[in-house]
């Protein structure tokens, strides 16, 4: 994917990388990035790599909890029960569907901000 946004694509382009970057905790091998307000699934050079797929997601309600430093497994794991702990001390539902967000590049060092998410159940039920 990285390729894809330094210009590995049908025109060349260079897309700014936007913050977050995404992965689901469902899936280690799904990764996303966020595109530029300026394009939309239409309009996006097409891949050169056949494995990227462009897909828009839709609003959602979800909970968050932000730690910092550098993420690795071990930590969005404590982070991720964590959270489930303070929804479940609160009576919040959430689904299975939980999300790392990174919002550093790699060059920074200090006051790096990582979350991990969770979609919630629909909370007009609650």
């Amino acid at each position: 994917m990285a390729g894809y946004i330094f210009g590995g694509n049908e025109t060349n382009e260079k897309i700014a990388m936007t913050s977050p970057v995404s992965m689901s905790l469902e899936d280690s091998m799904t990764i996303m990035f966020m595109v530029p307000k300026k394009f939309n699934k239409e309009n996006l050079p097409k891949p050169n790599q056949s494995d990227i797929e462009f897909k828009e997601e839709p609003s959602k309600t979800m909970a968050a909890i932000t730690f910092g430093g550098w993420a690795n497994s071990k930590k969005i794991e404590a982070y991720k029960n964590k959270l489930k702990t303070a929804l479940d001390e609160e009576g919040i539902s959430y689904s299975n569907k939980f999300y790392f967000f990174g919002y550093n590049p790699p060059f920074e060092i200090l006051n790096r901000k990582n979350e991990v998410l969770v979609e919630l159940q629909d909370i007009s039920k609650n």
